[in-house]
């Protein structure tokens, strides 16, 4: 399989979306990935900051792969339903 920008969209990155209290005192919330380190987004809104997060991902993933860096993919962790 080829590994383009379509193959890492498409993988199972886990998702995490904190609120974050700013100097003013409004909060607003702030969606990473952990395994793809420096990739973030922001919003007023958790859909927002999701949003924010896809384009930057997005963004990061195109550029590595115009520049020939490799690309982390996410790191699935098996789980076990009782």
């Amino acid at each position: 399989m080829k590994k383009d920008l379509t193959y890492f969209e498409s993988l199972p990155w886990r998702v995490i979306i904190d609120p974050e209290r700013q100097d003013d005192g409004s909060v607003i919330f702030v969606a990473s990935h952990p395994d793809f380190d420096g990739v973030l987004g922001t919003g007023e809104t958790p859909e927002e900051a999701l949003t924010d997060l896809y384009a930057a991902r997005r963004s990061m993933i195109e550029a590595l792969l115009a520049e020939g860096y490799p690309v982390p993919e996410p790191t699935v962790t098996p789980f076990a339903v009782e």
